[in-house]
């Protein structure tokens, strides 16, 4: 998910960096996020869930500074999500996020990875040399437990420096990648299929490297 910013960067760039167009995509404030909210008759007694991706890295490169031929791959790591949902007990989060990993969602142990492509972006007004912020839509498809598919993510972005800021979101059905929503006590109390992705990144000038979001203790190789 996100993962989901960097071509648009691309589209908006005025000229190739010095490195001659390949980029890193580093956290900024809440990084990464996926937000999964609840429902059911009884879900005023449940919480939604607000989940951090720790551990991901990004490559992108944009061949003469030439948007059409830019592409992009974002890997995030399955087992590295942490609940930062702020009604959770400390058992119940570590509940949530061993359910997250396990076999029933992600399958982090057969399926370690999530992956984003993307080599198409469209933006909503024409952005030339020198231009400003910008805002538009990155087309990617998204491999979750083995199965790929279409996923689309709106997105602003403006410049910083040598790189940009870049915000967004997107969402998909987690039906669609094989996965059967949580649903307990008959039903009444569970989860909505459909889920947000929501990003806050920075894109840098440079090879690609391991980008890991705050809070991760570890450089990326390991859990909280």
């Amino acid at each position: 998910m996100k993962p989901l910013t960097l071509l648009a960067l691309f589209a908006v760039a005025a000229a190739p960096p010095p490195d001659g167009g390949r980029f890193v995509a580093l956290p900024e404030g809440d990084g990464i996020r996926i937000h999964v909210a609840k429902r059911g008759l009884f879900s005023a007694f449940a919480h939604d869930h607000d989940f951090e991706v720790t551990r991901w890295r990004g490559d992108a490169a944009i061949p003469g500074g030439d948007p059409a031929r830019a592409s992009l791959e974002v890997v995030l790591e399955a087992s590295s999500l942490r609940d930062r949902e702020k009604g959770l007990s400390s058992g119940d989060r570590g509940r949530v996020e061993a359910q997250a990993a396990g076999p029933e969602i992600l399958d982090a142990a057969h399926a370690p990875e999530i992956i984003y492509r993307a080599q198409r972006v469209t933006l909503d007004a024409p952005s030339g040399a020198g231009a400003g912020p910008a805002r538009g839509t990155i087309h990617g498809a998204l491999t979750l437990r083995g199965r790929t598919r279409p996923v689309d993510a709106s997105f602003d972005a403006a410049r910083e420096g040598n790189g940009w800021r870049v915000h967004g979101q997107a969402r998909f059905r987690q039906s669609e990648f094989g996965i059967r929503p949580y649903s307990g006590v008959g039903g009444t109390v569970g989860v909505e299929d459909e889920l947000e992705v929501t990003f806050a990144l920075t894109l840098e000038p440079g090879a690609a490297v391991h980008a890991d979001a705050p809070g991760t203790t570890d450089g990326g190789r390991g859990g909280q």
